[in-house]
């Protein structure tokens, strides 16, 4: 079983962003945070992973739309990072299904070790739809961006 999480988007003006999303579709700001290091480059497949991003939350469905604003070069190729999330039972037993279907993981799941609480001990990995799509899926985790 796995529950719509959130879509990220790379943006190129975080700021702008928020204020677009907040205006037009009314959701609201949640979670923002500077995330980088060798755990975001392994579990992405992005070396120098270095970005900004906000959570904006619709608080009536509870799904929430990452906006991502890298700070490095990686910024020029904006669709790379793009992806949709759900939240699974048990991201490792879904790691090892994956596998022995054939379907390549960019990386085997992940455990952050963040000083921030919200996201610290958030357990993920990503892997790719038949159309290359990222797909992103993480083990629930109480509190997760939320106040």
């Amino acid at each position: 079983m796995s529950i719509l999480n959130h879509i990220a988007l790379r943006v190129s003006d975080l700021e702008r962003s928020k204020r677009f999303y907040n205006i037009a579709l009314g959701l609201e700001p949640t979670f923002e945070h500077n995330i980088k290091g060798p755990q975001f480059e392994k579990v992405s497949g992005i070396k120098g992973f270095d970005v900004v991003f906000a959570v904006m939350s619709d608080m009536e469905s509870k799904v929430n739309l990452e906006l991502v604003e890298f700070k490095n070069e990686f910024s020029e190729r904006p669709s790379q990072f793009n992806h949709i999330a759900f939240e699974v039972l048990d991201v490792d037993t879904l790691h090892v299904k994956l596998t022995e279907m054939g379907i390549r993981t960019i990386s085997e799941p992940v455990t952050l070790s963040h000083e921030n609480e919200k996201i610290n001990g958030k357990r993920f990995f990503y892997f790719n739809d038949p159309d290359g799509n990222v797909i992103e899926v993480f083990n629930k985790k109480e509190g997760l961006y939320s106040d």
